[in-house]
């Protein structure tokens, strides 16, 4: 019950942040996406790409989240692990070589 009220505030937060909030907020978001809840990660992720998409601005900070962003890849759950590979891709769109590591 709890998971899904976090769930659904990681999904409101990411439409109603700013530059200086999202700074502050940044370490609820790396948690979120490598915990247990598969809810909470997938939500986490989700709102992560919205944010990537929104701004170059939140795109810069968004891109120091890779390391949990490839922690999430080796969840159990399919669809943790296929928001995770979403937002890689976006994180490295514009990197040739780094997208074909994440397709091998």
């Amino acid at each position: 019950d709890v998971d899904l009220y976090r769930a659904n505030s990681l999904r409101v937060l990411c439409r109603i942040i700013d530059s200086a909030m999202l700074s502050a907020v940044e370490r609820y978001f790396k948690a979120a996406i490598v915990d247990n809840s598969s809810l909470v990660s997938s939500s986490a992720l989700v709102s992560a790409s919205h944010l990537h998409t929104f701004s170059p601005e939140f795109s810069s900070i968004v891109k120091r989240w890779i390391g949990e962003t490839q922690e999430a890849l080796k969840s159990w759950d399919a669809m943790v692990q296929f928001h995770a590979i979403c937002l890689l891709y976006q994180i490295k769109s514009q990197d040739r070589l780094a997208i074909s590591k994440l397709v091998q």
